[in-house]
């Protein structure tokens, strides 16, 4: 079974991820970010594909919501796994209905949550500025669910 990860990620977790669930699988998987390199890609070769990338504002990145949206009917056609990152534990249903195609929610044999991660050393400008607002404060976040990770891996390994 040939497997590839396609992520977004701005901080870096979810391309951390990413590798993760390729490095855990028993037969590997190639690992393609959303705006370099998933649209060279051929999603044919492929039996399984996971998709996945961190939330901000509620929202994946744009490049990754692109990416399902031209790709949703071959993508509907593969075993799907979908997974989200963000430091937001409540509404993980809604996140997902809200920004991957219905028929690739409704297709996903494995939906879940891995937590992350707010490095306030890797914020710029006004998106620093925001996040102290929010946060009220500079502490970094850390949220990370690895077992979520691991979970994810066996689930997709058991379909």
């Amino acid at each position: 079974m040939k497997t590839l990860v396609v992520y977004a990620s701005k901080g870096g977790y979810s391309r951390e991820c990413a590798q993760k669930i390729a490095a855990g699988l028993t037969n590997g998987a190639d690992v393609v970010d959303a705006k370099k390199d998933a649209f060279k890609t051929d999603i044919a070769s492929y039996d399984t594909v996971i998709l996945g990338g961190g939330i901000l504002a509620g929202r994946l990145p744009g490049a990754l919501r692109r990416y399902c949206l031209k790709n949703a009917f071959a993508l509907e056609q593969k075993r799907i796994g979908l997974f989200i990152c963000g430091t937001d534990p409540e509404n993980h249903e809604k996140v997902f209905n809200s920004n991957y195609p219905a028929g690739l929610v409704e297709k996903a044999a494995v939906k879940k949550w891995f937590g992350g991660r707010i490095l306030f050393a890797d914020q710029k400008g006004i998106m620093r500025f925001v996040l102290k607002k929010m946060l009220k404060g500079e502490n970094d976040v850390h949220a990370e669910q690895p077992e979520a990770v691991q979970a994810f891996v066996s689930a997709i390994e058991a379909i």
